[in-house]
């Protein structure tokens, strides 16, 4: 299956599918009264990250219409309502304080990594679930009461991306990174840490900041360090305006390698003809149809399909990462046979599920859940994200039907 990877940052056409069956809005919640369970979810819809934030609401919508139509949890409705955080930690604060008022039971996160940490600390105290949809590892580990992460770990990516390094021979590497953001932070210190066990010497570390639009000095230390790739940390739009610098600066030859942040055609969309053999991590729902016959392969089609067909697009990774927590959350209850959130958290702590990027195997000393196993290393073909062979190979020997 080729994908169709036409951005629409704003789904229009898949809001309007799923608003009324999804129940997905800004107004007050109906707590598990009655026939409903109320889910809160604070995603980016406005400010710097709204196709972030556009993209996990999508996909939590399409989840909670899914288990709707297929008879809920414990013979209730799910009933989602979403606040804006406007891409900023003081407003996902309120929105996590009005929810919880409202009487949610559980939260699909933020995908903003440093609003995502400003609320980790309410949901303990709060004692209410919340299954974030940012990168940031520092949410979890520590392992944090209440707060569980969708997304792959700038750790396990890392790792991933290391052992790449070392199997394509690209043993002298350079780094640039966003110094402002948290994720990208964690990202270059966790593959730092790693480095030296995978034999990978990192010869060049740049900085730059979220709103640098010149890359021309970095670039220039980066082409005299003998580096045989640049590896770069970033979300948003440094992350395509450094791509284009790079494929208009002559760069002898040099791979430019990203993290899974730019694996979706939020990125591959706007960097366009730049973005030709640029190597990115992924989750495996990402690559959906180019996977072997698998549970993984199944789980994906099943939200990527209709979310196709309503939106127009392949489902960025960040619509996964909202469709998995509203599935993660489902299962808890059920398994919690109850609504109370004490009672979901502890089902959580013991949660195995096959989701859409593999199966997530949470304890009460992993709420990230996911493994080095479970990240794809792909390239960028003619506009499409596809496997590259070193993982077609790994993923043919490790999925089953």
């Amino acid at each position: 299956m080729r994908h169709t990877r036409h951005l629409t940052a704003t789904g229009a056409m898949l809001a309007l599918a799923l608003t009324a069956t999804a129940c997905g809005g800004s107004g007050g919640g109906s707590g598990s009264s009655g026939g409903t369970i109320e889910i809160g979810q604070i995603a980016s819809l406005t400010g710097n990250f709204t196709p972030l934030g556009q993209n996990d609401k999508l996909g939590a919508a399409l989840a909670v219409q899914q288990i709707n139509a297929a008879g809920g949890v414990l013979g209730k409705k799910l009933h989602i309502t979403v606040k804006n955080d406007e891409s900023d930690p003081q407003q996902a604060i309120t929105g996590f304080n009005n929810l919880v008022s409202g009487g949610a039971v559980a939260f699909v996160g933020t995908p903003v990594s440093n609003a995502a940490l400003a609320v980790e600390p309410l949901a303990k105290q709060r004692q209410v679930p919340y299954v974030s949809t940012a990168a940031v590892d520092q949410q979890v580990q520590p392992p944090s009461p209440y707060v569980y992460m969708t997304p792959l770990t700038a750790g396990v990516v890392s790792e991933q991306l290391l052992k790449y390094f070392k199997a394509s021979g690209m043993t002298k590497m350079a780094v640039a990174y966003d110094t402002q953001n948290a994720f990208a932070k964690t990202g270059w210190e966790d593959m730092k840490a790693k480095a030296a066990q995978y034999g990978i010497d990192f010869v060049d570390a740049e900085t730059f900041t979220t709103t640098q639009t010149n890359f021309t000095s970095v670039l220039q230390h980066v082409r005299g360090s003998g580096a045989k790739g640049l590896m770069v940390w970033a979300t948003g739009a440094p992350a395509v305006i450094l791509a284009k610098q790079f494929a208009a600066a002559g760069m002898g030859g040099m791979k430019l390698v990203y993290s899974h942040a730019e694996a979706s055609s939020l990125f591959t969309e706007p960097v366009g003809a730049a973005g030709e053999g640029i190597i990115l991590a992924s989750s495996l729902a990402v690559i959906g149809g180019e996977l072997p016959t698998s549970g993984v392969k199944t789980a994906t089609l099943k939200m990527a399909e209709p979310f196709q067909k309503a939106n127009g697009s392949y489902p960025p990774g960040f619509a996964f990462d909202g469709y998995n927590a509203v599935q993660l959350i489902a299962a808890a209850i059920k398994k919690a046979g109850s609504t109370d959130p004490k009672k979901i958290a502890t089902a959580l702590d013991t949660m195995t599920l096959q989701t859409t990027v593999g199966t997530y195997r949470y304890t009460s000393g992993d709420h990230a859940g996911l493994g080095v196993d479970q990240v794809a290393i792909d390239t960028i073909k003619s506009g499409h994200i596809v496997p590259t062979d070193w993982t077609a190979v790994q993923l043919k020997a490790s999925l089953t039907p």
